[in-house]
Protein backbone atom coordinates (compact mmCIF):
# COMPACT_ATOMS: atom_id res chain seq x y z
CA UNK A 1 0.00 0.00 0.00
CA UNK A 2 2.94 2.32 0.58
CA UNK A 3 3.81 2.10 -3.15
CA UNK A 4 0.54 3.86 -4.03
CA UNK A 5 1.61 6.93 -2.08
CA UNK A 6 4.89 7.30 -3.95
CA UNK A 7 5.62 10.00 -6.41
CA UNK A 8 5.09 8.74 -9.99
CA UNK A 9 8.17 10.61 -11.16
CA UNK A 10 10.26 8.86 -8.51
CA UNK A 11 8.88 5.49 -9.58
CA UNK A 12 9.68 6.28 -13.23
CA UNK A 13 13.21 7.32 -12.27
CA UNK A 14 13.72 4.02 -10.42
CA UNK A 15 12.41 2.03 -13.40
CA UNK A 16 14.73 3.88 -15.75
CA UNK A 17 17.66 3.21 -13.38
CA UNK A 18 16.79 -0.50 -13.26
CA UNK A 19 16.70 -0.61 -17.06
CA UNK A 20 20.05 1.19 -17.31
CA UNK A 21 21.59 -1.22 -14.76
CA UNK A 22 20.28 -4.25 -16.68
CA UNK A 23 21.63 -2.90 -19.98
CA UNK A 24 25.00 -2.21 -18.37
CA UNK A 25 25.11 -5.76 -16.96
CA UNK A 26 24.32 -7.24 -20.39
CA UNK A 27 27.01 -5.09 -21.95
CA UNK A 28 29.55 -6.35 -19.38
CA UNK A 29 28.41 -9.94 -19.95
CA UNK A 30 28.83 -9.67 -23.73
CA UNK A 31 32.24 -8.05 -23.36
CA UNK A 32 33.36 -10.77 -20.93
CA UNK A 33 32.05 -13.50 -23.25
CA UNK A 34 34.14 -12.07 -26.08
CA UNK A 35 37.24 -11.66 -23.90
CA UNK A 36 37.04 -15.12 -22.37
CA UNK A 37 36.27 -16.92 -25.59
CA UNK A 38 33.13 -18.59 -24.28
CA UNK A 39 32.07 -19.26 -27.84
CA UNK A 40 35.34 -20.97 -28.74
CA UNK A 41 35.33 -24.19 -26.74
CA UNK A 42 37.05 -26.95 -28.67
CA UNK A 43 38.48 -30.12 -27.16
CA UNK A 44 40.73 -32.57 -28.96
CA UNK A 45 41.46 -36.11 -27.81
CA UNK A 46 44.99 -36.94 -26.62
CA UNK A 47 45.71 -38.85 -29.84
CA UNK A 48 44.29 -36.04 -31.99
CA UNK A 49 41.79 -38.32 -33.72
CA UNK A 50 38.62 -36.83 -32.21
CA UNK A 51 37.48 -33.24 -31.84
CA UNK A 52 34.39 -31.67 -30.23
CA UNK A 53 33.40 -28.03 -30.65
CA UNK A 54 30.65 -26.26 -28.70
CA UNK A 55 28.68 -23.22 -29.77
CA UNK A 56 28.19 -20.06 -27.67
CA UNK A 57 25.27 -21.71 -25.85
CA UNK A 58 27.33 -24.75 -24.83
CA UNK A 59 25.68 -27.11 -27.29
CA UNK A 60 27.63 -29.51 -29.48
CA UNK A 61 28.23 -27.74 -32.79
CA UNK A 62 30.76 -30.10 -34.39
CA UNK A 63 32.22 -33.53 -33.88
CA UNK A 64 35.34 -34.30 -35.88
CA UNK A 65 36.34 -37.92 -36.34
CA UNK A 66 39.57 -38.82 -38.08
CA UNK A 67 39.32 -41.62 -40.63
CA UNK A 68 41.60 -43.84 -38.55
CA UNK A 69 39.36 -43.41 -35.47
CA UNK A 70 36.48 -44.97 -37.41
CA UNK A 71 38.34 -48.30 -37.23
CA UNK A 72 38.10 -48.33 -33.44
CA UNK A 73 34.38 -48.98 -33.38
CA UNK A 74 34.14 -50.39 -29.86
CA UNK A 75 35.89 -47.49 -28.16
CA UNK A 76 34.68 -44.70 -30.46
CA UNK A 77 31.32 -44.06 -28.75
CA UNK A 78 32.67 -43.86 -25.20
CA UNK A 79 35.60 -41.70 -26.37
CA UNK A 80 33.24 -39.21 -28.04
CA UNK A 81 31.00 -39.08 -24.98
CA UNK A 82 34.00 -38.46 -22.72
CA UNK A 83 35.22 -35.67 -25.01
CA UNK A 84 31.77 -34.05 -25.03
CA UNK A 85 31.69 -34.20 -21.22
CA UNK A 86 35.12 -32.58 -21.07
CA UNK A 87 34.05 -29.80 -23.47
CA UNK A 88 30.87 -29.19 -21.46
CA UNK A 89 32.89 -29.01 -18.23
CA UNK A 90 35.27 -26.46 -19.82
CA UNK A 91 32.28 -24.44 -21.01
CA UNK A 92 30.84 -24.56 -17.49
CA UNK A 93 34.11 -23.30 -16.04
CA UNK A 94 34.16 -20.40 -18.54
CA UNK A 95 30.59 -19.48 -17.60
CA UNK A 96 31.52 -19.71 -13.93
CA UNK A 97 34.50 -17.40 -14.43
CA UNK A 98 32.21 -14.92 -16.14
CA UNK A 99 29.59 -15.11 -13.38
CA UNK A 100 32.28 -14.67 -10.71
CA UNK A 101 33.62 -11.65 -12.55
CA UNK A 102 30.15 -10.12 -12.81
CA UNK A 103 29.23 -10.80 -9.17
CA UNK A 104 32.59 -10.00 -7.63
CA UNK A 105 32.93 -10.92 -3.96
CA UNK A 106 29.18 -11.09 -3.32
CA UNK A 107 29.14 -14.87 -3.91
CA UNK A 108 31.76 -17.63 -4.28
CA UNK A 109 30.51 -19.01 -7.60
CA UNK A 110 33.87 -20.63 -8.32
CA UNK A 111 33.77 -22.59 -5.07
CA UNK A 112 30.22 -23.77 -5.64
CA UNK A 113 31.00 -25.01 -9.15
CA UNK A 114 34.26 -26.64 -8.12
CA UNK A 115 32.33 -28.86 -5.73
CA UNK A 116 30.13 -30.10 -8.60
CA UNK A 117 33.00 -31.00 -10.95
CA UNK A 118 33.93 -34.64 -11.47
CA UNK A 119 36.82 -35.62 -9.18
CA UNK A 120 39.29 -36.03 -12.07
CA UNK A 121 38.73 -32.39 -13.13
CA UNK A 122 39.11 -30.73 -9.71
CA UNK A 123 42.92 -30.77 -9.64
CA UNK A 124 43.07 -29.06 -13.03
CA UNK A 125 40.46 -26.52 -11.92
CA UNK A 126 42.42 -25.82 -8.73
CA UNK A 127 45.69 -25.28 -10.65
CA UNK A 128 44.06 -22.91 -13.13
CA UNK A 129 42.33 -20.86 -10.44
CA UNK A 130 44.95 -20.84 -7.69
CA UNK A 131 42.94 -22.87 -5.21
Amino acid sequence: MSDMNRDPQEMMRRLEQMQADAEQMMERYNRLADEMGADRIEVVSDDGLLRVKLDAEGKVAEIGIDEYAMRMRQSLGPAIIMLIEQAKAEYGVKMTEMAQSLLGDRMDVMGMVRDTLPEHMRASFDREHGR
